[in-house]
């Protein structure tokens, strides 16, 4: 992002915009754009410095790594065997075939059902698992790249010992006799173990187990962000324990306040599929329609029909604004609501609110009208950073609208453990400061960073005399224990969860342990144990298997013996049984009356809040930290602003003027006695006076990819005291330092010279948009005066049998990157890092451009995925001097790699800008070849060409994917259908946005989006013939914004 001071220039005509820079017309940015590459990307190699290569004899390691490992990882997950030759091939394994097996993500709380990819004993690939119901065949992008964690070079390889502040390599023999006597010696002394939360059945019975062994064991269990809030104001409402599932395929009408449940709130993935389903283009009439009112541009804010700018800190206010309209002028009546309440609601005037906050009110009495038209069948959904009071206002906004027809009663989301309270953390520290703890287990946690900072949780460490730390790499809390006991991979490891009412899954291995690691339920097992020396790989599948016989298999009142439902409880790597849910007492509406003094009436006020309120928030794309090391991750572009690489304090155009900031600088954010330094961006639609930071940067302790990422917020992170939120400060100062720190944005990559395409995006259709309304009046509307007759000089090329085409729906699409990652792991993509991407070098095949319309203050983004478009007429065939690039008899625009020379005409050519050149070996020059260590070359997909430097590369439909349906219909002696591929992209969009098919095949699903009458052409007039469809996106406003 430029560093420039462009809040002078004079504002131009509200259009499409895709930054700030760009809407002021900032002179470096319209340099920019007349040049084809930015700067520094064609500067002359240092040969010497910046190369190096692949040895012969390297090339021949790797190669044996590959088959040691595939000779480790097929016949027994548990029986490493030695690196000798097949004597006897396993029967399940065939060279050049794929296996699959089923399993379950632990990457987050919501353990979606995966499917996991081997080629030769090698995981390659996670996709999600149809069968499973909630997430039924999707994943999430760090589910995507979480493969990348597993050959880790950074991963902790051994067990270490901490001898004189120095950790030294330990055998687990001795590590075991040490840590048993240790802790038998602490007998009657508090044992500590910090866990997260988990949703085993298994685990639990295991830490009941290990606290009968040792009776003055503790569980503690903490997540940086959960539900609990919003559980503490159901209880007090209803009694129930659990906030309920939200039917949100059935609400015509969602309400979200502060609320990113499409982008990191729940269970994400399976309210991805149920929002969307609701944005079928074949029924444009059952859309729902979408208001936002938050405080930063979130995933959700931007898929919004209605979007108000609000700090957090003033929801309550909204909510009770609303209640007013509702009950006293809309005579909505319900048993909650009593006299009381009656005579105290009125003082909230809904205009006199959107007067205040700047809101237009207008579409205030919208959202009213259309609560009040759709009782029954609307939500009002208050995200769980807002403090208890206003959770309880929602819930008797609900409930007074009858919103609670909407809650799902069937089911409801299950944890095996309960979360420890802030006293109880605190009583923690207090006895680890006494000395009263002598031991203290973290099994995966890593609380030196993710606690908060007053706890003072480090320091109070150093006075336990035992601290052992199960971790799969090196971080914060390894560095202050003094035994780090290396854990094994998801992929290397058993396990089961029930995420859900009658859900139950279980977790596989699908390779033995690459390292010398152990299962970290295995250890604590082994720990229990009479005897730890006799440590057996089968320790915890015998334990998981003695649960499941014991406790899952009955329910099933199943005709088979144990062993054939366990064989087929793997295959499917899910069960279902028929479970009661918990129901809350629908007679607790009562309470809402005695509930009203609880919501602080006397401390509202319309008033503003002096100083800036601060939000801190979970990171799209590493979660709360866990996902630092991973590269794929940290270079995935924000899903709004589109950096990568770092963190950023995001605020409004205005709060940047009263600061005196541009894009870059540094700011002080200070609370109390916590203060921290961090860039700037410029966000659009960012409340003001309000800043939003995510977590999970500013790792201190890590491996070489999260070292120097980004900024630690943490320290903002607190205990929630009086049921307000620990993600939500106000009244912080904040003020401009001295200093700048580049923050790199993708966005601006890829850029047209204006002077040559003066409002490309509206006169080329770059994007193309409506309203639900204008479509059901001319379903054609998008097609008026656009039709172009250009002629040709060449008879079309006739197409036999298939020819393959993709459709994009830009009313499902919602940005969220989850297609990146899988195409990056698919095709082989290489991390380029920070300074790369500055320079425009990324390699990721396909990008999401964003683009604004309206102002910044009100903007509206439109999200775009953009790869290859497959042209008939492709404009960068016929520049290629050596035929590198050229069109297959089934219609793709294919890449010869041993061909190209590296001249790039191809993308000098390329109107869409979707072609990589290679400028590096790029897993070699990263971090001095971290990506090019033995154990990351073994992740490689064999079935697409690992791409080297000089050569230009692009999406290819996924033609490893064609190829295989292709030999799979030869052999079986059937037509190859366009239904039988689903491309990487396609498979991972949870929202079903990416149709890909035979454009020739009537009968197809693809067929009908392919030709529907929402369809165009990204830059139809140039005549290139794209065979990428996309569909207009219908913005479901009311009348007079037609």
């Amino acid at each position: 992002m430029a560093n420039q001071d462009f809040s002078q220039n004079e504002k131009p005509e509200a259009n499409y915009w895709r930054s700030f820079e760009e809407l002021y017309a900032d002179q470096k940015t319209l340099e920019a754009k007349k040049h084809e590459f930015l700067e520094g990307v064609t500067n002359d190699f240092n040969i010497e410095k910046n190369l190096s290569g692949l040895s012969r004899r390297k090339f021949i390691a790797l190669l044996s790594a590959s088959a040691a490992l595939a000779g480790a990882g097929c016949s027994d997950y548990r029986d490493k065997g030695e690196v000798i030759p097949y004597n006897v091939k396993p029967e399940e394994v065939i060279p050049g075939k794929p296996n699959y097996y089923a399993s379950t993500c632990n990457g987050c709380a919501q353990n979606c059902g995966i499917v996991i990819k081997t080629r030769e004993g090698r995981p390659i690939k996670i996709d999600g698992n149809t069968d499973h119901p909630i997430n039924k065949g999707k994943i999430c992008a760090k589910g995507e790249a979480s493969i990348l964690n597993l050959y880790d070079p950074s991963r902790l390889q051994f067990p270490l010992i901490k001898q004189g502040g120095i950790f030294e390599k330990a055998s687990w023999g001795s590590i075991d006799s040490q840590i048993k006597n240790s802790l038998d010696s602490a007998s009657g002394s508090e044992i500590a173990v910090v866990t997260h939360r988990f949703n085993s059945p298994t685990t639990k019975k295991m830490f009941e187990e290990f606290q009968i062994k040792y009776p003055s064991a503790k569980i503690y269990a903490y997540d940086v962000y959960h539900n609990e809030i919003k559980n503490s104001a159901w209880k007090k409402c209803y009694g129930g324990d659990v906030f309920p599932l939200i039917k949100w395929d059935e609400a015509n009408i969602i309400l979200s306040l502060e609320g990113d449940f499409l982008g990191v709130e729940g269970n994400v993935v399976e309210q991805m599929r149920l929002f969307s389903d609701r944005k079928n283009v074949n029924d444009v009439k059952s859309f729902n329609r979408l208001y936002v009112a938050e405080g930063n541009m979130s995933l959700t804010g931007m898929n919004a029909d209605y979007r108000f700018r609000l700090r957090p800190d003033n929801q309550l206010a909204f909510v009770l604004s609303l209640l007013n309209e509702l009950i006293t002028k809309k005579n909505i009546s319900s048993p909650a609501v009593d006299a009381n309440i009656k005579n105290i609601i009125p003082s909230f005037s809904l205009k006199e609110f959107a007067s205040q906050n700047g809101i237009e009110y207008k579409k205030l009495s919208h959202l009213v009208d259309d609560l009040a038209a759709n009782r029954g069948s609307a939500i009002v959904y208050g995200g769980r950073a807002l403090n208890e009071q206003t959770q309880i206002a929602v819930n008797l906004l609900n409930e007074v609208l009858g919103n609670t027809k909407t809650y799902r009663t069937d089911a409801v989301d299950i944890s095996k453990s309960v979360y420890s309270s802030n006293e109880e953390l605190k009583n923690l520290v207090s006895s680890m400061n006494s000395g009263k703890v002598k031991a203290v287990i973290h099994f995966d946690t890593n609380p030196v960073y993710h606690l908060p900072q007053d706890l003072q949780y480090e320091k109070a460490l150093g006075k336990v005399p035992m601290v052992i730390t199960l971790s799969e790499s090196e971080n914060e809390t390894a560095y202050a224990s003094n035994y780090v006991l290396p854990i094994s991979h998801t992929l290397e490891s058993w396990g089961d969860y029930n995420v859900r009412t009658g859900v139950y899954s279980l977790q596989q291995p699908v390779i033995s342990p690459i390292y010398n690691t152990r299962q970290k339920e295995a250890i604590l097992l082994n720990l229990i144990s009479d005897n730890p020396q006799n440590y057996s790989e089968k320790l915890y599948l015998d334990y998981l298997k003695k649960s499941w016989q014991e406790n899952i298999f009955p329910k099933l009142s199943s005709p088979f013996t144990f062993e054939k439902f366990w064989i087929g409880a793997l295959h499917d790597g899910v069960i279902t049984t028929k479970e009661e849910a918990p129901q809350s007492p629908r007679s607790g509406v009562s309470k809402f009356p005695s509930l009203w003094e609880e919501l602080g009436m006397g401390l509202i006020s319309h008033k503003k809040v002096a100083g800036f309120t601060v939000m801190i928030t979970e990171s799209y794309r590493l979660g709360d930290g866990r996902y630092a090391n991973n590269g794929w991750l940290q270079e995935l572009p924000h899903p709004v602003s589109k950096v990568t690489w770092d963190n950023y304090a995001a605020i409004s155009e205005r709060s940047a003027k009263v600061l005196g900031v541009k894009n870059n600088d540094l700011v002080e954010i200070k609370v109390g006695n916590k203060k921290v330094s961090i860039p700037v961006i410029l966000q659009p639609g960012v409340a003001d006076n309000f800043i939003s930071v995510e977590t999970g940067f500013g790792r201190k302790n890590s491996g070489v990819v999260a070292q120097e990422a980004g900024v630690n917020v943490q320290p903002f992170y607190a205990l929630s005291e009086n049921s307000n939120s620990p993600w939500m400060v106000t009244n912080a100062s904040v003020s401009k330092v001295s200093g700048s720190y580049k923050v790199i944005s993708t966005q601006d990559h890829q850029n047209f010279d204006d002077a040559l395409t003066k409002n490309a995006h509206l006169k080329r259709d770059i994007i193309q948009e409506g309203t639900v309304l204008q479509y059901l009046k001319d379903p054609g509307f998008l097609h008026k005066n656009k039709e172009h007759h250009l002629p040709n000089m060449y008879d079309d090329f006739a197409y036999n049998d298939v020819k393959w085409g993709m459709s994009i729906d830009l009313n499902r699409c919602l940005g969220c990157g989850n297609c990146i990652a899988a195409c990056n792991v698919e095709n082989n993509i290489p991390v380029v890092g920070k300074d790369q991407v500055e320079k425009g070098r990324e390699m990721m095949w396909l990008r999401i451009d964003r683009y604004y319309s309206g102002t910044p203050e009100e903007p509206k983004p439109a999200v775009q995925p953009m790869l290859c478009q497959h042209c008939d007429q492709a404009p960068c065939e016929n520049v290629c001097p050596v035929a590198a690039t050229q069109h297959s008899p089934d219609g793709l625009n294919q890449m010869v790699y041993n061909r190209c020379v590296g001249t790039r005409y191809c993308s000098n050519n390329c109107p869409f800008k979707v072609r990589r050149f290679n400028f590096y070996n790029f897993r070699d020059h990263f971090a001095n070849g971290y990506y090019l260590q033995d154990s990351v070359s073994l992740m490689h997909n064999p079935e697409v060409t690992v791409r080297s430097r000089g050569v230009m590369e692009k999406c290819s439909f996924c033609i490893q994917r064609i190829m295989e349906a292709r030999e799979e219909a030869i052999r079986v002696n059937q037509p190859l259908k366009g239904s039988d591929v689903r491309t990487a992209c396609q498979n991972s969009c949870g929202t079903e946005a990416i149709k890909f098919g035979n454009i020739k095949d009537p009968k197809e699903e693809f067929y009908e989006y392919r030709n529907h009458k929402l369809g165009y052409y990204v830059l139809e007039e140039l005549n290139v013939k794209p065979n990428v469809t996309y569909l207009a996106k219908l913005r479901n406003t009311h009348s007079e914004e037609v």
